[in-house]
Order: structure tokens, then sequence, then C-alpha cells
């Protein structure tokens, strides 16, 4: 606490300097007398002692934190007496705080569950940005933030400053069919609102998670963005080899089709690699990068296909989908395979290092939680809750293009919800 109290006098030593300047400049501008220019000195170092006042008083806590929790600079030089190596610290020291609004109505709406405001931190030297990194769950824990659920996100500013953005998730909300837009993959709400990615940029997914964790929902919610933007889809398959009914549904749509038969998958996968080849072979004579439609492959639970007796024939289909995830991005030939758990026996390796975007659910397996590339503590920089304790639909996304991790909340699909889109769109 010294340190706060020294920052407080230090800061309205400078601001009583500053308005002493401006008294000496205005009593030679405009004052003949300096008796008649004492009432403005009085006000101005009124105002210094407020104005400082008030700022500690209200941002205590932030301007305590990298105090509190040790947060600094050290800066080596040599001294000119004796040529001794001495070290300064820089104690980092708090700039300001934001709360961050809503960016439309709609998002306003949605949203009410996602409360955001950021801190900056400024050092005269350097930030030590991974102090504040491996130190999240303290700064939470500190500002007493940690029991209402507040996550924290940690965004280096050139070199000088760092931005604390802290947000909490909400639990739960349901889908609406304004969040859809045409040309875009609504994928649910983070740290920055509504999560969209350009239909444009979508490529392959796999998708891990324990049963509850939220797949069911997720798939829904991909299937629904699809059906938004059917002008671009020219084949989707569902697979399920495991009898379920979530996707079958969708089979009444055109360019759908339904498939719970393991040959069928077989004979179905010859004729997606033969069109990818011919589609490939039309964008070279073309010239051009990437086709203009997709198909996609959506398949539940994959871990069915490893456990199907006939050898032969499990590996003739993970040799078809190892194809199709290495070429069949630039064609638009999409896998998304969703499934409770991922290993080599399960999945084979050429499969999940070719399944560029990634979505954790939870989880307490450490072979689905490193699917994700959360090693040497990369989650501790995502999220404070552990795996295994994630709510159903929160998960880590990991974006195929960019690379960039994000904590995320998918939305609730109902049964009547899905009903009612599959007979719209129709």
């Amino acid at each position: 606490m010294i340190y706060g109290f020294i920052s407080f006098f230090r800061n309205l030593l400078i601001k009583s300097l500053l308005a002493l300047g401006v008294w000496v400049i205005a009593w030679r501008v405009y004052y003949a007398d300096i008796n008649e220019s004492l009432p403005l000195l009085y006000s101005l170092i009124t105002f210094a002692v407020v104005h400082t006042t008030y700022f500690y008083i209200r941002y205590w806590r932030y301007i305590l934190l990298p105090y509190s929790l040790n947060f600094h600079s050290i800066f080596s030089h040599n001294t000119l007496i004796n040529v001794r190596n001495r070290r300064t610290l820089f104690l980092d020291f708090f700039r300001n705080l934001k709360h961050i609004q809503a960016k439309s109505v709609i998002e306003q709406a949605y949203t009410k569950g996602l409360k955001r405001f950021t801190l900056l931190y400024q050092n005269l030297t350097s930030i030590e940005t991974d102090n504040y990194r491996k130190n999240k769950e303290k700064i939470v824990h500190y500002l007493g933030l940690i029991e209402q659920g507040y996550e924290v996100a940690i965004h280096p500013i050139k070199k000088k400053n760092v931005l604390l953005s802290f947000y909490m998730l909400p639990d739960f909300y349901t889908i609406d069919f304004h969040l859809f837009k045409r040309d875009k993959i609504f994928l649910g709400i983070y740290e920055n609102g509504f999560y969209y990615r350009d239909i444009e940029t979508l490529d392959h997914h796999l998708v891990i998670g324990e049963s509850g964790s939220g797949k069911s929902n997720f798939m829904q919610l991909l299937n629904i963005n699809f059906l938004h933007n059917q002008n671009l889809i020219k084949k989707i398959y569902h697979i399920d080899l495991k009898g379920g009914v979530e996707l079958k549904r969708f089979e009444v749509l055109l360019n759908v089709e339904f498939v719970s038969n393991i040959q069928r998958l077989d004979t179905l996968l010859n004729e997606v690699i033969a069109d990818m080849k011919q589609t490939q072979k039309d964008m070279l004579q073309k010239g051009i990068r990437t086709n203009d439609t997709f198909t996609l492959i959506i398949f539940d639970e994959f871990g069915a296909i490893s456990s199907y007796p006939d050898k032969k024939l499990r590996d003739s289909i993970f040799q078809k989908l190892a194809l199709i995830s290495m070429q069949g991005r630039s064609s638009k030939h999409l896998l998304f395979m969703f499934g409770q758990k991922v290993d080599t026996t399960i999945l084979p390796s050429n499969i999940v290092n070719n399944l560029q975007s990634r979505v954790l659910l939870k989880t307490s397996n450490d072979n689905n939680i490193n699917i994700i590339d959360l090693k040497d503590n990369i989650r501790e920089r995502i999220t404070t809750t552990e795996v295994q304790d994630f709510i159903k639909g929160r998960a880590i996304y990991k974006d195929g293009l960019t690379s960039q991790k994000s904590l995320i909340q998918f939305p609730f699909i109902s049964d009547t919800f899905i009903a009612t889109a599959i007979k719209y769109y129709s």
C-alpha cells in the first residue's frame, strides 16, 4: 500500500508543478500584479488535488494491482563510477479503465450476459507481458472477480503497454435467426461479442468433447449456418454410423444425404474424391485458386469407424478421409469430424494433422487437450478454468486460418428451432 501513496504524492507533485507552470504563463501574459493572479494559482492547485484524489479513490485497487502482484521491468545499466552494473526497477502503472459497449442493438440484446471492461497499464521501459499471462488467476482473484466467472485476456500494445481485457461469457443463451448472416458462419459469443467467420475462410474442423459437453449443439449450429448459405453449398453428407437421429432430420433437403451404413460411407467417399479431383482439374484449367461451392462431410462420432470389425474396410475409409483432408481445402471439400476422444487408434494422425480448425469442449482426457495445442501452459493464457470443468457449450476454438485460440460459448438450439429452420430453408 505504501507504493500506492508514493504514487499518489508523485502524481500530485507533477500536476501541481504543471499548474504552477500554467499560472506563471498566465501571470506574465494577463496580469499586471502578482497578487491579482494568486486566485488562479489556488484554483489550479485545488483542481490538481481534487482530480488526483478522485482518480486514486476511484481506481485504487487497479492502481495497486502491479504493486501488489509485483509486475515490473528491471533495467540494467553501467554506472560511470567504478563502472559497476546496476539494476533499476520500473514498476508498471495504471493508465485507464474502459467499459466496452455492444456494437449494435442486436448484439446488446443477445449478449446481456457478456460484461466487458479493459484496464491499460504502462511501463517507462517495457512491459513484461508474460508476468500478466502467468498470473491471470491471481489478477482475477485480486480484483474480486473470480467468483463472478470473469475471464481475462492479455494483449500487449507496442512495447510499453499491456491491455487487460476482462469479460464474463453468458452461461446460457438461445439461438435466433437474426444472428445468422449471408457469407458468414456464426459460432457463438466470445471476448469481443459475436464470433463470425467468413465462409470463404472455412476449413476442416475437428471437434472433441465428452458426452453432454455440447457437441450436438455445435453440430446443429453449423448445419443451420450452412442452410442459411445454401447458395454456396453443393452437397452435404451427414454421417452417423452409431444409429443416431441428430442428423437424419436434414435429409428432407434436396442437397443433403444421410448415411448410417459403413459400406455406403466407403462408396460415397469414392464419389467425393472423384468430384474433388474433377473440381481441381477444372480450377487448374480456369486458373482459379479456390472453388465457388462447398461439399461438406459432417461426421457424428468418427470413433464408430475404428470399432467396425472389417479392418480392410476401416483402412479404406481412413485412407480416403486422409486424402480429402490433405487435398480438399482448395476445392472446398471439407470434413467436420466430431468425437469424444482422439488418438491414433481412433483417428490416424495423417487425418488429424490436416484438420486445421479445432474445437475443444469439456474433457478430462490429456490427448484431447493436446489436439488444440494447449502445451507449455498455453491453456492458462486463454482461460483460468480447467477444461474438465467447462459448462455445456463452453469451448476453446482454434481458427485454422490464423491459429488464434478463443474461449467461446455456443448457443442452445432447441429441437423446435431446428424443425423450424429445416421447414423454412426447404
